[in-house]
């Protein structure tokens, strides 16, 4: 590009020159073959007014051999063709031509002007000579002012083109050396002119890659200075606003990073220009296999693709609760936003947020409540009903009337115990109960549990061993939550152990926590139950655990105390075969 602009710039000043040297010789010709054709034509003149005054007697007098005679010599002394014409344009006498065999000279337009009484003047192409001749005619007047013809001098225009072609070699030498001069100099100024251009096309280069460090040296101050200054400044700007991009954009990154809701953006045409981590999580894919493709491409759901593609159509904010189902099943809250003005949406927006847990919490709130509803009913529903037989008369009969207020105690304290328990649950769960850490003896700990149910123990003739050594080690926990899950834990046990059944307790200490096994022989729990045993009113078989006294929150209790103590809880069970319930706590 560099060498164009050079190479247009040594051109056009060698065209210039031409241009002005063949001006400069045009002109030159021109007003050099006029002054010398002005300064004949005077010569000549004066010249003819001199012949006119020496023949004047005999032409007046018409003496033709004096004119004749008189015309040769004096032809020939100025070396200048003289002709002399009458008023009808015959030719009287001719210095170098036979005037009887010429032709009648009236139409001839310098003797025209002649005969006006005007000198006249005339160069035109003598076929007889072959060469451009001059003629200058002046009139002949008498003493009465009549015209009585006309004297004309011819004179050959060789001296002149021998003037003017020795201009044109003069012209000619001058162009040849001005253009060598002109060369030399076009290639400088061009070079100085192109040099800080290309200076600033490769500074140019670099800034368009992102290099900054090159600065223009200002050599001048002229326009090239100028925007040499101009392009310094506009560098320093244009690294200084993308630095404030790179900032902002970073900036954006983290903060898109950083959020737990799934974001992208998709232009008019559906292609994806900005999604996070979070949303390629959601999607299963990475940002840079996304980046610039259709969303339909890599979102592999309906429900998703349908939200953005009506968002863009419509322009209008969309919302709808999307299911996920791979890599895992999660719900998602979708809200589309379009991007831009009414008139001109140029994409849109989407943020997805996972409500998966919310949906599972309403889901249990909603367990919740339809089961608290039943278990409370359940002996609400029995205590109205005996109050209302006893009403009705019942309460005369005293062993009824006994009979009823047992029944009314028993599921009076199963309202108990289902309030308690529930309330305990709520504390943990809303961690309103502190975990107070101690150094725990578990041994005394698992003594004092199997105190509470010794008559049961003893009722149910239940075989109940236990492996944990005197010396055990001292474990920091709550020793009131650990008895709490403890208590749970064996009143399971002897619930669902028959008569005469076994009950093995372990505690085994370990490199880095502590074990804890409850294992029993009674009616086992079949595997399809096993995931939700832990959840709050799940029963494997109600009606026996209504029966057995249970409100179904014993284990959710005993779940929390654990992941309180940051420990984990679990349960292998064989239907008919019995159960093994295990706890790991950490050492601390």
């Amino acid at each position: 590009m560099i060498k164009k602009i050079s190479w247009k710039l040594f051109f056009t000043y060698i065209i210039i020159i031409i241009i002005f040297a063949i001006s400069i010789e045009l002109l030159a010709t021109f007003h050099l073959r006029n002054y010398y054709i002005d300064y004949l034509a005077s010569d000549l003149e004066s010249t003819a007014h001199l012949i006119k005054d020496f023949l004047y007697k005999d032409i007046s007098e018409n003496n033709l051999f004096q004119i004749k005679s008189k015309t040769e010599t004096l032809g020939k002394e100025i070396k200048t063709r003289i002709t002399i014409v009458d008023i009808k344009g015959k030719v009287l006498s001719d210095s170098e031509e036979n005037p009887t065999l010429m032709d009648n000279h009236a139409d001839r337009p310098e003797i025209k002007e002649a005969m006006l009484g005007k000198t006249g003047k005339s160069i035109r192409y003598s076929f007889t000579l072959e060469i451009d001749m001059l003629y200058i005619a002046i009139p002949i007047v008498n003493d009465n002012h009549q015209i009585l013809g006309a004297i004309r001098l011819a004179l050959p225009l060789t001296e002149v083109n021998k003037n003017i072609g020795y201009l044109h070699r003069i012209v000619l030498s001058t162009t040849i050396i001005g253009l060598l001069i002109a060369t030399l100099i076009s290639i400088i100024i061009s070079l100085n002119i192109t040099k800080p251009i290309k200076e600033m096309t490769e500074i140019s280069k670099k800034i368009s890659k992102g290099d900054f460090s090159k600065k223009l040296k200002i050599h001048s101050q002229d326009e090239i200075g100028q925007l040499s200054l101009a392009l310094n400044q506009m560098s320093e700007d244009l690294e200084s606003k993308i630095k404030i991009i790179s900032e902002d954009r970073n900036k954006i990154e983290v903060v898109l990073s950083s959020v737990i809701e799934g974001i992208a953006a998709i232009d008019k045409k559906g292609k994806l220009i900005i999604c996070n981590n979070a949303f390629e999580k959601i999607i299963h894919c990475s940002q840079n296999k996304v980046l610039g493709r259709f969303h339909w491409e890599i979102i592999r759901n309906n429900q998703l693709n349908e939200i953005l593609k009506e968002t863009i159509q419509k322009g209008q904010t969309s919302t709808q609760e999307i299911t996920v189902l791979f890599p895992q099943e999660k719900i998602f809250y979708a809200s589309a936003t379009p991007l831009g003005e009414k008139e001109n949406i140029w994409g849109a927006v989407v943020v997805l947020n996972d409500i998966t847990q919310i949906k599972k919490l309403e889901k249990m709130r909603e367990e919740f409540i339809a089961n608290i509803s039943h278990e409370l009913r359940t002996p609400l529903t029995s205590i109205q009903g005996f109050i209302e037989t006893l009403k009705e008369g019942a309460i005369n009969d005293p062993e009824k009337t006994q009979h009823f207020l047992e029944i009314i105690e028993k599921q009076s304290n199963r309202l108990n115990s289902l309030v308690e328990d529930i309330l305990k649950l709520s504390k943990i769960e809303s961690q309103e109960i502190v975990v107070n850490l101690q150094s725990t003896n578990l041994k005394e700990l698992l003594d004092k549990v199997m105190a509470e149910f010794k008559e049961k123990i003893i009722l149910k003739k239940i075989q109940i061993s236990t492996n944990i050594s005197p010396q055990f080690p001292l474990l920091k926990v709550d020793p009131e939550q650990i008895e709490l899950a403890l208590r749970n834990l064996l009143d399971n046990a002897i619930k669902y152990t028959p008569e005469k059944g076994e009950i093995s307790i372990s505690f085994l200490e370990r490199e880095k926590d502590i074990y804890i096994e409850i294992t029993d022989d009674g009616i086992g729990i079949s595997q399809e139950h096993l995931p939700r045993i832990f959840e709050r009113f799940y029963r494997v078989n109600k009606d026996r655990s209504r029966d057995l006294g249970g409100t179904g929150l014993g284990l959710a209790i005993v779940k929390h105390v654990v992941q309180a103590h940051k420990g984990t809880i679990g349960v292998d069970s064989t239907l008919g075969k019995g159960s093994k319930f295990f706890i790991i706590l950490p050492k601390n």
